[in-house]
């Protein structure tokens, strides 16, 4: 739906709101006031001869509020609401004067004393509520306002996040394919089509705010068989997913992100025990993704002084977009590094 057309059904369902509120006071009017003069027409008639004035009231005094009380310009606003006030009781009581005299033993006070003050009474009565709403209008329209200031703010710090993430993946996986262009490794060619693979899922569906889990977890594998081809070794790297992954939807290019920090830390070079662990869970509505890759620091150290995203990015993305409904944690010891990601699908 677009914002127009928001907009013009939040208009119409107020518009109802409001006209109904008046018919259903005009009904209750002509109901309690119909033994006083002795037939349901003539009351009918003047309850609307007394109500329309007030709703006249009521939506002129939403001006006033607007135009002069939120503005602080209060000495303006109780002499323009007096004013209004006091010539919306007279057209009451000249209206009142069209219709048939109420018997005296039915009302408290005697003579025109009668119709002023339950004029005014009611017509302050009105003021107060009408300013009252309007107040409060006015307070939940700049709290969408400023929730709409604020979404918009997000919404381009998750796109600049976005955007970082893109070129950082890329770039790593160039450099794998780069190492085996060195050797002039057979694989190259399987490598360039594994990255144009790649390439199509961050170019086309990292842009959608949802994709299926299943989507993420094939370009899991997609990674981790590209990494794979730049060693003439079998590399130690497990993946594992488990639960019912089916309809689960996150965040594109979510979990990737680690997998990405996985391969480029683990001591693959130095280490022939090297491994990689990375396990995928859902149960009950929860996502887990744990990784663990063993690590050397001195080659850290090297790598880090490249540059990179990192996991910064992904503290800020998940802020942003699973507030209140994620755990993300990080344990970085002497010989292994891991993650433990817990977020709400």
């Amino acid at each position: 739906m677009t914002l127009s057309k928001h907009f013009l059904n939040n208009y119409r369902l107020k518009a109802a709101f409001h006209i109904g509120v008046w018919l259903v006071l005009i009904v209750v009017y002509a109901w309690l006031f119909m033994p006083l003069y002795g037939n349901l027409g003539i009351s009918f008639l003047r309850g609307l001869g007394n109500l329309l004035p007030m709703a006249l009231l009521f939506y002129a005094n939403l001006w006033l509020v607007e135009r002069y009380f939120e503005k602080n310009h209060y000495v303006q606003f109780l002499l323009w609401a007096t004013l209004l006030m006091l010539g919306i009781a007279a057209i009451r009581i000249n209206l009142n004067d069209l219709f048939p005299p109420i018997l005296p033993s039915t009302v408290i006070l005697s003579g025109g004393n009668k119709w002023w003050a339950g004029a005014i009474l009611t017509n302050i009565l009105t003021l107060l509520v009408s300013t009252f709403y309007q107040i409060l209008e006015i307070r939940f329209r700049h709290e969408q306002q400023n929730l709409a200031i604020i979404s918009k703010q997000n919404e381009a710090q998750l796109q600049f996040l976005r955007a970082q993430i893109n070129p950082h993946f890329l770039f790593n996986t160039l450099n794998n394919i780069y190492s085996l262009a060195v050797v002039r490794s057979p694989q190259t060619a399987d490598m360039v089509m594994q990255l144009s693979k790649l390439l199509r899922y961050v170019v086309y569906d990292s842009k959608a705010e949802q994709i299926p889990l299943e989507t993420e977890i094939s370009h899991i594998e997609q990674y981790l068989q590209l990494f794979r081809m730049r060693s003439e070794e079998e590399l130690d790297i497990t993946f594992v997913v488990n639960g019912n992954i089916e309809g689960a939807r996150l965040e594109p290019m979510l979990l990737i992100p680690l997998v990405e920090n996985c391969c480029k830390h683990a001591d693959f070079d130095l280490n022939e025990n090297a491994y990689i662990q990375i396990e995928l869970s859902v149960e009950k509505g929860w996502l887990q993704f744990k990784t663990r890759n063993s690590k050397d620091d001195v080659q850290n150290i090297q790598k880090d002084k490249i540059g990179g995203v990192g996991l910064d990015n992904l503290r800020q993305r998940l802020e942003l977009l699973y507030p209140g409904v994620h755990q993300f944690e990080v344990q970085d010891l002497e010989d292994h590094f891991s993650v433990n990601l817990n977020l709400k699908l």
